[in-house]
């Protein structure tokens, strides 16, 4: 399968639904624990500030510094399900069956996977600081057309428009390197390796794999308005999805685990 054809969304999307349903203990179940334990630092974080303020500030340190070790606990957790996730997500393609040591054997994947996911996290650091500029010049233009125009009404329109342009950029920039953890897990790479990979296989057309990240988030987020409860599944679904066509771009052939 070629690289536009694994990576459309829409495909994707649809294949990674279809596998998860062959084996839903294993894949949903497995998808939706990592999407909770990946979201529960974020979440901490953000009621840190509120709760600590109100308690002390030596309340708030404390329940910072709680806050920060859970997170990096949890995001070990996240890296040991993710290995075993994906390597099940494999399985089912290939086979129609999960591993058979399930959701929770890494198969000795966890510390390569532990090293590339904090080798993209400063790379993505350093990748997104053309749109962080372009985010500060937007709100500096947004003020400055409030004090010269006394128009809150454009500069709003500004702001918004430049937030989302920065945030494009961001992910354009990104990019490169987000299929760096479905290579580590996939191939025998070291996590130096598999970034450059990654940089190298977005590069033969990355427009195409930038819109499949846009659809991925905008599919992700579409869950919302299903009463909230939507975004677990398509949060689930869209976390495999780049997996998934990555293993149809380097299989050789169409992997289709319903004729299996």
């Amino acid at each position: 399968m070629t690289f536009e054809e694994a990576f459309n969304p829409i495909r994707a999307l649809k294949s990674t639904f279809e596998t998860m349903n062959l084996q839903p203990a294993h894949l949903w179940g497995g998808g939706i624990l990592l999407l909770f334990v990946e979201q529960i630092p974020g979440i901490g974080f953000q009621f840190v500030q509120p709760v600590g303020q109100s308690l002390g500030e030596g309340v708030m340190g404390f329940l910072f510094c709680g806050t920060c070790v859970a997170g990096l606990g949890f995001f070990l957790l996240a890296t040991w399900l993710m290995s075993g996730l994906f390597l099940n997500l494999r399985s089912v393609l290939q086979t129609g069956e999960p591993t058979e040591g399930g959701i929770f054997d890494h198969q000795d994947k966890f510390l390569p996977l532990l090293l590339t996911r904090l080798l993209v996290l400063i790379c993505v650091l350093i990748l997104l600081i053309p749109g962080l500029i372009m985010m500060g010049f937007f709100v500096f233009s947004s003020a400055a057309l409030v004090g010269q125009f006394d128009s809150p009404v454009l500069a709003i329109v500004v702001m918004i428009f430049g937030f989302i342009l920065s945030y494009a950029v961001m992910i354009f920039c990104a990019s490169g390197i987000m299929l760096a953890e479905s290579i580590v897990i996939f191939e025998d790479l070291t996590p130096v390796e598999a970034v450059k990979r990654s940089w190298s296989l977005v590069g033969v057309d990355r427009w195409m794999f930038f819109k499949f990240i846009v659809v991925n988030v905008i599919f992700t987020f579409l869950g919302i308005f299903v009463f909230c409860i939507g975004f677990i599944a398509t949060g689930a679904i869209a976390r495999l999805a780049t997996a998934e066509a990555y293993l149809q771009f380097t299989s050789g052939d169409e992997l289709s685990p319903a004729e299996a």
